[in-house]
């Protein structure tokens, strides 16, 4: 009986902590709501579109005028600096509607865009033109599917142009890339830190909302353990008394 009473509490200890976890991973979502505004309902995948198009400017500004410079080829150059200007347009696009919502937006490239910014930078010539077109056209494709489903399920006037014309420019920026005849199956695959792995990437550039937190994780973790360790405490066999 004191064996039982016993696994009761330790497995109601669990279950307690357990739903106050879940609780801790679901609010990301209410920290990050539907906001009503004149131009209708903003949700976080409509400011995470701003924020990601500002992010991405940040690094293909810089290397659409590297370019000019560093490529051999007079098809990266052209391609390079039609990024360059398409990237200043929707930078001052993504800066105005971050100012009208109210919205932090990024001003320095993340951990996995310094990579590729530091690996073109050290490229000059044929090797150059190969990675540029690689690396631009890479990061593209990741960033192409999330543009199309906000511009699918937005219902704010102000955000569904602007993905509209997000949507254009990257499909033309894909196109562009792969006019240089360079891209390769690295440039169409998911993209990944130079010298590195994905994982920097998706940290880097997931901006969503509902991500576990990892305290919450670690308690969950914790929680087990300590579960468990409570459970052969009661179960193991005593000795018996003389």
């Amino acid at each position: 009986m004191m064996i039982k009473r016993a696994l009761v509490t330790v497995l109601a200890l669990f279950f307690l902590l357990l739903s106050g976890s879940a609780s801790a991973l679901a609010q990301p979502a209410e920290n990050n709501p539907t906001v009503d505004t004149p131009s209708g309902p903003l949700t976080q995948n409509d400011r995470d579109l701003i924020i990601k198009v500002k992010q991405a400017g940040l690094w293909e500004m810089p290397m659409g005028e590297l370019a000019q410079t560093n490529a051999e080829s007079d098809r990266v150059k052209v391609v390079g600096k039609q990024l360059m200007l398409d990237h200043m347009k929707l930078d001052t696009a993504s800066n105005e509607l971050a100012a009208k919502f109210g919205i932090p937006i990024p001003d320095m490239p993340t951990p996995a865009q310094q990579t590729w910014m530091t690996e073109l930078q050290g490229l000059k010539g044929a090797e150059f033109d190969r990675k540029f077109a690689d690396r631009l056209r890479a990061a593209h494709g990741q960033v192409f599917t999330f543009i199309a489903l906000v511009r699918t399920q937005t219902a704010n006037d102000e955000i569904r142009p602007f993905a509209q014309i997000g949507n254009a420019v990257v499909m033309k920026h894909m196109t562009l890339l792969e006019s240089t005849g360079l891209v390769s199956d690295e440039g169409r695959a998911q993209p990944v830190p130079a010298g590195g792995t994905l994982g920097i990437v998706n940290a880097s550039l997931d901006t969503s909302q509902g991500a576990p937190n990892m305290v919450v994780v670690l308690v969950v973790a914790a929680a087990g353990i300590v579960t468990t360790l409570a459970l052969l405490r009661v179960l193991r066999p005593r000795k018996p008394v003389r």
